[in-house]
Parts: C-alpha cells; sequence; structure tokens
C-alpha cells in the first residue's frame, strides 16, 4: 500500500467516528454531517480503487488529499483550540469552512460544550447559538446566576432535558427553596421513569438527590448516592460532600472538603469555592501546576530527530545485501530483524532500536501525532519517567510477541508504535481502575480505538499485528505493575532513569554497529 492510500485509510477510519460525532451536532442532512461523510467517502473510495488495483485520476487524487483531511480533522482542530481558550481562532476556522447558518451553529454548538466543561461561563454565553435554553441553563448555572435558570422555558423530553432539571433543581436550592426542589426533582424522577432511563438522565438525577440530600444535612446518603455514578467531574462531588457536611455541623470536614473542590475545579471556577473558604477564614490551598507534558514532548522530538537521521544515514550509503535482497542500512542497523542473516541479528536491543526507525513519513507522522495525545493524558497522570517506562516496555513486548508469533517468518520490525500503544495499554490499566467520573469515557475511548487499531493491522499489509498487540499487552502488565508499587516523586525519576538508561544503551549499540559496517 503506497504513503498516499494507507494516510487516506487513516483518513477514512478517522471519519467513522467523526461523522457520528458531527450528526449529534447538527442535523444529518445539513452541511456540517454532510461534509465529514462526503470527506469520509471520498477518502475511503480513493482506498478501495488502490486495494482493487485501479488507477485514481490526479485530479480527483489532489481533491481527496485537500478535503478529506479538512472536513474529517476540522472538528478536531476546533476542540483542541477551544480547550486551550483560542476560541477567536476556533470560529475563524469554522467561519472559513462551513458556510450555512446550520453548518455555523453545529460548530457553535461544539464550541459551547467545551466552554461549558471548560467552567467558562462567560464564553459560553458568547458563543451560544440562538435557540439552545438547555445550554443557556448550563451557562447561567456556571454563573451562578439562578433567577435566569428559573426564568428559562426548559424541554420536557428526551436525555438531554435532565441537564435543566438538574440546573432548576440547583437553583432552587442555592434560592433556598427546598420544597419546590424536591417537588422538581419528584417530576424529574418521574421523567426518568417514563423516558427510557438514559445515561444523562441518571447522572444528573443522582446528583439532584444528593444536592437536595446534602442540603439537608445527609452526609453518608449524599456520599453513597454518588457513589459510582458514572462522569460527574470531581469537583462538583467535593461540593456536594462540603455542602452536606456544612448543613450537618461539621464545618471542619466542610472546609477540607471545599478546599478539595477548589484545587479539582476548573480556574473559572474557582473564586467561588476561595470566597466560600475566606468567609470562613480560611486560604485557599496552593494548587499545584500541571505537570505539563515534558516527557513526551522530548520522546516525539527524539523520535523526530532519529527518523531525520534514518533520513541522513539511508541517503548516504548504499542499501545493504543480506538474505539475497537488499535493505536500507537504518534497518539492517536498528530494525528487529527475525530469520536474516544480518549482523547481531539476536541482540537484546534490536528490542528497543527498531523503534526509532520507521518506514516513511505516514508511519512516523501517525506515531507521533498518537504519542502526543495519549503521552499527555498518561504523563498528566504518572509522570514522565512512567511515561519512558511504558514506552520501553511496550516496545520490547511489541518485539517479544512478534518473535513468538512469527517466530518462522522472515521479517523487519520497525516502528514506535510498540511503544505508543505501550503507553495507551497504561494508560488503559489506570482507566480501568480508576475512580474518576472520566475514567469511564476514557476506558471506552481507548478500546475502541485499540479495536481500529487492531483491524488497520489485519487489513493492511506490512502493518504490524503481533506488534502492536505486544505493545498493549506490555502496556497493560507495566500499567497494573506500576499501581502496585511505592508512589514517590523520587521513585518516579529512578523509573524514568532507568527506562533512559536502557534506550540510550541500546542506541549506543546501533552506532557502534553502524561504525563497524559503514
Amino acid at each position: 500500500m503506497t504513503q498516499v492510500g494507507l494516510f487516506l485509510l487513516l483518513v477514512a477510519a478517522t471519519g467513522i467516528y467523526a461523522v457520528r460525532w458531527t450528526a449529534r451536532l447538527a442535523p444529518l442532512g445539513s452541511e456540517l454531517p454532510i461534509k465529514t461523510l462526503f470527506a469520509t467517502l471520498l477518502s475511503g473510495l480513493v482506498v478501495v480503487a488502490e486495494f482493487a488495483g485501479l488507477t485514481v485520476s490526479p485530479t480527483l487524487l489532489l481533491t481527496t488529499l485537500i478535503l478529506g483531511p479538512l472536513f474529517v480533522f476540522a472538528p478536531l482542530a476546533v476542540t483542541g483550540l477551544a480547550r486551550v481558550a483560542r476560541f477567536g481562532l476556533a470560529l475563524l476556522i469554522t467561519q472559513a469552512l462551513y458556510w450555512t447558518a446550520e453548518g455555523r451553529l453545529g460548530m457553535k454548538r461544539l464550541l459551547t460544550q467545551v466552554a461549558l466543561q471548560r467552567g467558562d461561563g462567560d464564553a459560553a454565553l458568547r458563543l451560544l447559538p440562538a435557540g439552545e435554553p438547555l445550554m443557556l441553563a448550563q451557562a447561567y448555572a456556571l454563573k451562578r446566576d439562578w433567577e435566569q435558570v428559573l426564568e428559562l422555558r426548559l424541554p420536557e423530553r428526551g436525555d438531554n432535558a435532565f441537564l435543566g432539571y438538574a440546573a432548576r433543581v440547583r437553583a432552587l436550592l442555592a434560592l433556598g427553596r427546598a420544597e419546590q426542589a424536591a417537588n422538581e426533582l419528584e417530576q424529574m424522577r418521574r421523567g426518568w421513569e417514563e423516558q427510557g432511563r438514559g445515561p444523562i438522565g441518571y447522572r444528573n438525577l443522582r446528583l439532584s438527590e444528593a444536592r437536595l440530600l446534602a442540603e439537608q444535612g445527609s452526609f453518608e446518603e449524599a456520599r453513597k448516592t454518588l457513589e459510582g455514578v458514572p462522569g460527574l467531574p470531581v469537583h462538583l462531588v467535593f461540593e456536594v460532600l462540603a455542602i452536606a457536611a456544612e448543613r450537618g455541623g461539621n464545618l471542619e470536614s466542610a472546609l477540607k472538603l471545599y478546599a478539595q473542590a477548589y484545587v479539582r475545579a476548573p480556574e473559572k471556577l474557582r473564586p467561588h469555592f476561595a470566597e466560600v473558604l475566606a468567609r470562613h477564614e480560611k486560604t485557599p490551598p496552593k494548587v499545584q501546576r500541571s505537570a505539563g507534558a515534558t516527557g513526551t514532548v522530548t520522546l516525539v522530538v527524539v523520535l523526530a530527530l532519529a527518523y531525520a537521521a534514518q533520513l541522513w544515514l539511508d541517503g548516504r550509503f548504499d542499501p545493504l545485501r543480506i538474505g539475497g535482497g537488499l535493505l536500507r542500512p537504518s534497518s539492517v542497523l536498528g530494525g528487529f530483524l527475525l530469520n536474516l542473516p544480518a549482523p547481531e541479528v539476536g541482540a537484546w536491543w534490536r528490542f528497543l532500536s527498531y523503534g526509532f526507525v520507521h518506514g516513511n513519513l505516514i508511519h512516523i507522522g501517525f506515531n507521533l501525532w498518537v504519542l502526543f495525545d495519549v503521552g499527555r493524558l498518561y504523563e498528566s497522570r504518572r509522570g514522565w519517567g512512567n511515561l519512558l517506562m511504558a514506552f520501553a516496555v511496550g516496545t520490547f513486548m511489541g518485539a517479544y510477541l512478534t518473535s513468538l508469533a512469527q517466530s518462522g517468518d522472515v521479517l523487519i520490525l520497525v516502528g514506535a508504535s510498540g511503544g505508543v500503544l505501550g503507553v495507551a495499554g497504561a494508560l488503559l490499566a489506570d482507566a480501568l481502575r480508576g475512580r474518576g467520573g472520566s475514567d469511564g469515557v476514557l476506558t471506552r475511548s481507548l478500546l475502541q480505538w485499540m479495536a481500529l487499531i487492531v483491524l488497520l493491522s489485519v487489513a493492511v499489509p506490512n502493518v504490524s499485528l503481533w506488534g502492536h498487540a505486544g505493545g498493549v499487552v506490555g502496556g497493560l502488565l507495566w500499567g497494573f505493575v506500576r499501581q502496585g508499587l511505592p508512589v514517590s516523586r523520587r521513585f518516579d525519576l529512578l523509573i524514568g532513569g532507568i527506562a533512559i538508561g536502557v534506550i540510550v544503551f541500546a542506541l549506543l549499540e546501533v552506532a557502534r554497529l553502524g561504525l563497524r559496517l559503514l
């Protein structure tokens, strides 16, 4: 399969999920999902033509290479910009790519949802499309403008309607109208029983029940009500429990819980919790800055530099004759080789060094993209040292499982996919045992993505199924083992140091072999 075909296969596979996603933001027959669907089908058509050996005209190929990535990845890019509060730039992209009112409204819904997740009520109100009372209620609730919430005419049918019910219960309780809040909650229960018991309704019903119990000072009942409810923001859980403790007369516990809510809340919501603490002459705790993504970015840069060195090496020296065929010098030196008469073919360092050699630009580009996404998530939970160890273990296991499953085959294994999937596997292990509301969503997303990787590994020639599977297995093993090891910065530094030492030693062995052969 050509590089262009592989790239368009990636676009088409991503587009399948993007179509489902955009169809939730705008009517199926409107511009936003139609453009995404068209880009997906066009990319898939070119891929099918390549598999069938048909010739695609240069005009169609160029059109596909422009429109395919543009309308499949645009919603993802806009979401990324919104998550870092670049709403202006996100709107400019929206205006440039979508020209109908429905298309732009769909993207504005997306931007508003991100603003609500960030706790930014002001941004949500600026972005909010007309005729979206549920989002408006959530924005007013973020700003604690309770009277405005109660003045809205909110829908009463559908799973999303329970967002409105929950906002009204919260507003009534905040205004001291507990009896009306109880009546609203009872109506909410009847609606949930009658309308199919959807996940959004369940989450908001349990949250509203806990809020009413908290107002009555029933701490244990509120805690049990919230226990195990998926998708609840952690700061909301702490806030409800803090209210329960305060109403129950346990001010000391309440202040500790408010402090935790302050730490866990999005930045835009922290002033409220700071004000509550200040009323009791308590200073808000210092919020530790996120560890960032230093390890992830560094690893991405190292892999990119290794690819640049590989291009220089392969361009500077002629291919080497190995086993009756010509192989690139980079593959001979650093690839994981099976049943080939190459120097030091079974050396231990090849189980790691192959991760720093890539087949082509699309190959490394995809690996770096995925590593940047999943690496940041795992590093934010476990730190850079554990990230590097997960990458190293996943890389090793990718080669090891390949050597077992394909012991009789002649093959060359290259690429960081095993290490990247090692990081993803370690992240999955964390999410599987996590108790946060977002862990369930993360688990489902990772499993769906891994299933897609398996399908690609089976469908696309020269893509290593066992290398990918070994990476996931290695990552899961490391992820679960890590949960049983000491939790300390010193230990994480030790883990990171070991990973760096082993990787550097493997790459030095590649350099040594290169000096001897070339």
